[in-house]
Parts: structure tokens; C-alpha cells; sequence
């Protein structure tokens, strides 16, 4: 099995992680516990692949200064190949504020630092570090004209390019949407870029045709609890999710981006990939943090196997 280079291009943030028993309502003080964590999108999606085994490079902007020092050893920890990280005198790293409910629901609120300055001229400089014939990863925590510049290498730097859209903002252009080999946005995402809502595969499926038409060659939806739905041209597929206890729901969605990339450059198919991202998703919401819960390619194999017992029984 001949496996693909592998690189993410996203965001970094230091989370402010409050523990507490339920989500607060407007006005409402709780008591909570307080956790500082790794994260970001773009971070946690690469850290997701690491963990797996792979050493992907990751393009993001960190600040000098304390969070961007411990944000880069979490990266070189994991075994994520930080070559193309920029270290970014005289800007804060990203920040983000994470509540967590018992129930695992959270609520985030993000101060995107230095993630907020990547230009099209730093896409450029990153881009040196694309490999022939690479799976490239890309979030919209970035911004649009960064987005922008990275879809116009494609053709050049002959990569196939996974884009989750998330979070949902106006400004990509018609030709980078047509760009996108596999989008991979989740229930609220789709919502946000098509006004559907998806609660199952049917209403997944009305969705994905309308995303189709933005221009992807293929739609892959999140669904949480409800599975994933898979959407191209010539065919379609949902699978559900696996039943564990939900302990928290962040980064579940960046554990799915990055485990479905990794497998797609190991060489496995459409669906197998599929099934392992939604097997790290849900080892990922069953501990607590986001790069902390990243699961390695060992447990992945574990719990697999396990459902594979409980679907023959």
C-alpha cells in the first residue's frame, strides 16, 4: 500500500477549558474547573493524523510568546512536522474559550491572534512544503484570500485537497469551491451553506446534492450521534456512528478531518477511511480535551475490531 504526503493548513489556539455541569444561560454564573488544552482546528486535525502513525507537515502562524511555545511542543510531541510553522514576532497566539457540559456539549468562543494574518504571500512559503502527489487539509479558520491562494496551487502542486468549511463564512470564489476534491462540513455547517437541515441520511442527502452543485467532487457529512453521509457523483452512502459514552464533544469533528486524511493517504478506500475517522471521532468524544484525546493507530485497531465482534454477534 504506497502512502501519500500529507500536510494541514489551519488554525492554533491555546483553549481556556471550563469543566462544568451544564451550559450556562444568558446572565447565569456557574462554578466550573479550569483546564488550558492545545487546540485549534487545523492543530487538531494534524495532531488526529500524527497520532495515527503519519507525519504530516502543519502550516499555521504562533505567537512569540508562551501559548505559541507550548502550542509548538504540542505539535513536535505528536509527531506533527512543523517546517512550515511561522512564529510570528509581535502577535498573540490564537485563544479560545471552551465550556463543557457533563453532558459533553460545549459552547467556544475564539480570539484568533496571529491565525488571523496569513496572507496569500505565507500560503506561498508554505506551499514549499506540499509534496508531489499530497492529500492537502484546509479549514476556513483561516482567511479567504489565504484560502484562496492555497485552492490556485492545486493545479500546480498537483495535490487532492480536503476542505472543511468550518467556521462557515461568505467570500470563496466559485472556482475554489470547484477546486475541492472532499467537503467535510458538519449538521450546522451544512445548515449554514444550504439551509437544510440535516437530522438523518434522507435530509443528509437532499443537502449534499445542493452542496455538489457549489462545485466539490464529493460532499462528506458529519452527522454527530447520526453517523456520516457520503455524497458524489456516481454514488452514495451513510454509515452510523458507533455507540460510546459521550464525555466531550470538542475537537470530535477534527478528530474525524484528520483520521479520514490519514487513511486516505495509507491508500484505503472511500468508505474504509470513512468508517476509521468515525472510530477516532468517537474514541475522541469519550475523553475529555481536544489533542489530548487523540487516539493512537493501536486503540483505533482495538476498538474496531471490537465492533466488528459486536456487528457479526
Amino acid at each position: 500500500m504506497t502512502m501519500r504526503p500529507l500536510m494541514f493548513f489551519g488554525t492554533t489556539n491555546l483553549d481556556l477549558c471550563f469543566n462544568v455541569d451544564r451550559l450556562p444561560t444568558p446572565g447565569e454564573t456557574l462554578i466550573g474547573t479550569l483546564a488550558r488544552n492545545p487546540g485549534g482546528k487545523g492543530a487538531n486535525q494534524a495532531v488526529a493524523a500524527a497520532r495515527l502513525g503519519l507525519q504530516p507537515y502543519f502550516y499555521t502562524r504562533l505567537g512569540d510568546d508562551e501559548a505559541g511555545r507550548q502550542l509548538f511542543l504540542s505539535l513536535t510531541k505528536a509527531g506533527v512536522r512543523t517546517d512550515a510553522v511561522e512564529i510570528c514576532q509581535g502577535e498573540p497566539s490564537g485563544s479560545a474559550m471552551v465550556m463543557v457540559g457533563d453532558d459533553g456539549a460545549n459552547m467556544i468562543v475564539i480570539d484568533p491572534g496571529a491565525n488571523l494574518n496569513a496572507t496569500a504571500l505565507t500560503i506561498d512559503r508554505a506551499a514549499a512544503f506540499i509534496e508531489p502527489h499530497a492529500i492537502v487539509v484546509a479549514e476556513m479558520g483561516i482567511p479567504v484570500a489565504a484560502l484562496e491562494r492555497l485552492f490556485e496551487l492545486k493545479a500546480e502542486k498537483n495535490f487532492e485537497l480536503i476542505f472543511n468549511p468550518a467556521p462557515v463564512r461568505p467570500g470563496l470564489s466559485a472556482k475554489a469551491w470547484a477546486s475541492i476534491d472532499y467537503l467535510t462540513p458538519n449538521q450546522s455547517e451544512t445548515f449554514e451553506l444550504t439551509g437544510v437541515e440535516v437530522l438523518d441520511f434522507d435530509s443528509a442527502a437532499n443537502a449534499a446534492e445542493k452542496l455538489l452543485k457549489f462545485g466539490p467532487r464529493a460532499v462528506l457529512i458529519t452527522l454527530g450521534a447520526g453517523g456520516a453521509y457520503y455524497c458524489d457523483e456516481s454514488r452514495s452512502f451513510g454509515l452510523p456512528a458507533f455507540p460510546v459514552k459521550v464525555v466531550d464533544t470538542t475537537g470530535a469533528g477534527d478528530a474525524f478531518n484528520g483520521a479520514f486524511a490519514a487513511f486516505l493517504s495509507q491508500g484505503r478506500a472511500v468508505r474504509d477511511a470513512v468508517r476509521g475517522a468515525m472510530a477516532v471521532a468517537a474514541l475522541c468524544v469519550s475523553r475529555r480535551g481536544a489533542q489530548d484525546s487523540m487516539p493512537t493507530a493501536e486503540t483505533v485497531d482495538v476498538f474496531l475490531n471490537q465492533q466488528t465482534v459486536l456487528e457479526l454477534e
